[in-house]
């Protein structure tokens, strides 16, 4: 299967994923003494931010509370 083929929910998964992975690789960076001056760490941060955000962004679709209006409908 490519990525072209994934589901929405296909698509959630991995990026739930994704962020999980990333909070474990933040709690392990996190002890140590100069965190916030790690450019991976502040790195990870702003990737957990962009994945949480599009979390937020595409779980109304997942939901079906949201309707994407076909071009021809518009």
């Amino acid at each position: 299967m490519s990525e072209r083929d994934l589901t929405l929910d296909q698509c959630l998964r991995l990026l739930d994923e994704r962020r999980r992975a990333i909070c474990d690789e933040i709690s392990v960076r996190a002890g140590s003494a100069v965190a916030a001056c790690d450019a991976d760490y502040n790195v990870l941060l702003a990737e957990r931010a962009e994945i949480v955000a599009a979390l937020a962004r595409l779980a109304p679709f997942a939901r079906a509370e949201a309707r994407v209006t076909h071009p021809r409908e518009a």
